[in-house]
């Protein structure tokens, strides 16, 4: 045998030994956790089951968990320590922190089917939600409620908006709305606590077509439910509805709804950007896609 046929075989058997010898190393699961603000009727672990049925990535290598939050400032707060990786909102509201701040960037937007914010009340206040109903449909034939859209969610966060006068009417019934402030500019509430968004517009001009007084309420949106339950509020002014639904992730038996008022057609991811301000950008080059995602 020739010594080239010699080495060759040599080679080849070293080369059979090594890559026997080294066991595979499968790829490993990467975990992307993801923050929200609570809903109403579902825990942790079966709204993230729920929500990977309609949003997540076909990638076997990806799983996806949501953790809930009471209100906005501490679902940035866990943004800001690291605690999730992604905080999703309704696109205005992150357009609005997007605005009002440089630290954020969005990451995915994610277009949504039938979602859409709708008053809630006591199942025993029918006649209290059919008038809001009966508003409702007004303001909409008379392009009041796509005005008031417009003016409050077209441009979120470029200028804070202002707060709203309310009509008085003597002798008048008073109605208790709970407002959060969680969700702006739609549900908005200044740095002072005076509520001044999209919801102080859209109850100052139920309140005038029913010819009632509109007194707010501040809660937080984990407690929207809490604030009905104990007779503190008679209408809150959102619920996350799913239209033609049987199951509704947010409205919890003993809570009703009227008709949505605001469609949700996108929800936008957003996360942290790098140290230095600067964004993280589109590397098509990139060797592990999902690092665009699970990376900080």
């Amino acid at each position: 045998m020739s010594s080239f046929r010699k080495f060759l075989c040599i080679f080849c058997t070293a080369a059979f030994t090594f890559l026997t010898a080294v066991p595979s190393t499968p790829l490993e699961m990467q975990v992307i956790t993801l923050g929200m603000l609570e809903k109403l009727n579902s825990t942790e672990e079966s709204f993230t089951e729920e929500w990977k049925k309609s949003f997540a990535p076909n990638n076997e290598l990806l799983d996806v968990r949501v953790k809930f939050y009471s209100n906005l400032n501490a679902l940035q707060m866990a943004l800001n320590a690291g605690e999730i990786k992604h905080m999703v909102l309704p696109e205005p509201s992150a357009e609005y922190l997007m605005n009002q701040t440089s630290e954020y960037e969005s990451v995915l937007v994610l277009r949504s089917s039938g979602v859409g914010l709708a008053f809630g009340f006591r199942e025993d206040s029918k006649a209290l939600r059919d008038s809001f109903n009966e508003a409702l449909n007004a303001m909409r034939k008379n392009w009041t409620l796509p005005a008031i859209e417009a003016m409050y969610t077209a441009s979120p966060g470029k200028d804070d908006p202002k707060p709203v006068e309310f009509a008085k009417f003597e002798g008048a019934d008073t109605i208790r709305a709970a407002v959060t402030g969680d969700l702006p500019p739609i549900d908005f509430i200044a740095a002072d606590g005076t509520p001044a968004g999209f919801n102080t517009a859209v109850l100052a001009e139920i309140g005038k077509y029913l010819g009632k007084n509109i007194e707010l309420i501040n809660v937080d949106a984990g407690a929207r439910t809490a604030a009905l339950a104990s007779g503190r509020a008679d209408v809150v002014f959102w619920y996350e509805v799913v239209k033609n639904s049987k199951y509704q992730h947010d409205v919890p038996e003993g809570v009703i709804v009227s008709e949505p008022y605001y469609d949700i057609d996108k929800f936008i991811h957003l996360r942290k950007k790098l140290s230095d301000g600067n964004s993280w950008g589109w590397n098509i080059f990139s060797k592990d896609f999902l690092d665009f995602y699970i990376h900080n």
